[in-house]
């Protein structure tokens, strides 16, 4: 029984676009770099809504994952962490 979810699982990935899925699993993977560090830092959502000028639920969404983040908002986030968030390497 698991081995036919398995399958219908694999059928239902594979027409994800791979465009859309690389994009996800990059987003999510911020995502999880963010919450990260704030679990390090003992950092709430609040605290770092408070530390960018935005609204916790904004946070929310950013930690949910799949956020089109743009390069404005890593920046405002990796300042108020102290850390980096993208590294860019040649």
């Amino acid at each position: 029984m698991i081995e036919i979810y398995d399958n219908i699982l694999r059928e239902e990935l594979a027409k994800i676009p791979p465009l859309t899925r690389q994009t996800y699993l990059l987003t999510d993977s911020i995502a999880a770099r963010i919450d990260a560090i704030m679990k390090t830092k003992g950092m709430s959502k609040k605290q770092l809504a408070e530390l960018t000028h935005k609204r916790p639920s904004e946070v929310t969404k950013w930690l949910a994952g799949g956020h089109n983040f743009t390069c404005k908002t890593l920046v405002l986030i990796s300042n108020a962490l102290g850390e980096d968030l993208v590294q860019v390497t040649h």
